[in-house]
């Protein structure tokens, strides 16, 4: 990341004394789910990729047993995780009602079999369990940008646009077939799932810190649509969580 930019990123987002960047993305959603399981839950990470970069994404010793899924064998090398597996890419390895909460962390844009994956995920949550989930939503600009750029070219420029190091993982393809707020409810609701509730935020604009200027275009366009409500529909991370229920209505 160019000096300039980090610098402006010090200035527009600095970092609270609790050590979390003003705008962070990522503690919105693992301060929810935390807050609703404990060392006593057995939690599922489906989508869990590699070991997370970022501590507050580590889970592992704050849930009694961590486990991890993905259809990239890459997943054998997250050291986050109590229990690995691989599958492939909807059906999950498990007995029905074996886990006090499922979460999905930038996973669902990847998803190419929604009801189906939606569906496995209810099946292996105990009643009463919730499904937590981040997600890009489908309509801010960089998942436009994303949505009609050739999966090739997106991997040439979208760790370079985040400033990643030459070790982060190459992105996974999108299709954005879960990102859209509508459907997602509708989805959900068909799978089974009740007590959906999902919160749109708008972090830094971490997508555009290879230059000053972009970065303060994305300054401007974050505290556009998190100073009004109206605009809420265009911030671009979707958190939620839906509940299994506890009894099937019959």
């Amino acid at each position: 990341m160019r000096t300039s930019v980090t610098r402006l990123l010090d200035i527009y987002y600095p970092v609270g004394s609790d050590g979390v960047r003003f705008r962070d993305g990522t503690a919105p959603f693992y301060g929810w789910l935390l807050a609703h399981v404990d060392n006593h839950s057995t939690v599922l990470n489906v989508g869990a990729g590699p070991t997370p970069p970022e501590s507050q994404r580590h889970m592992r010793g704050r849930v009694g047993r961590l486990v991890g899924v993905d259809p990239d064998p890459v997943v054998l090398t997250n050291s986050d995780l109590d229990e690995a597996y691989v599958n492939d890419g909807v059906i999950l390895p498990f007995a029905d009602g074996v886990f006090d909460a499922v979460f999905s962390d930038w996973t669902l844009e990847h998803v190419s079999a929604p009801a189906a994956f939606l569906s496995e995920v209810h099946r292996v949550l105990r009643p009463g369990g919730f499904f937590w989930f981040r997600t890009p939503n489908r309509w801010h600009y960089v998942s436009l940008l994303a949505a009609i750029t050739p999966h090739w070219v997106h991997g040439k420029i979208a760790n370079r646009a985040r400033a990643l190091g030459d070790d982060a993982h190459e992105p996974w393809p999108t299709l954005y077939r879960l990102n859209d707020n509508h459907r997602l409810r509708y989805l959900l609701s068909t799978a089974g799932y009740d007590a959906v509730e999902i919160r749109r935020i708008e972090s830094y604009p971490s997508y555009l810190v290879f230059h000053p200027l972009a970065f303060q275009l994305g300054v401007r366009y974050e505290r556009l649509v998190n100073r009004f409500a109206m605009l809420s529909r265009l911030r671009h991370t979707m958190i939620g969580r839906a509940r299994r229920p506890s009894q099937t209505m019959s």
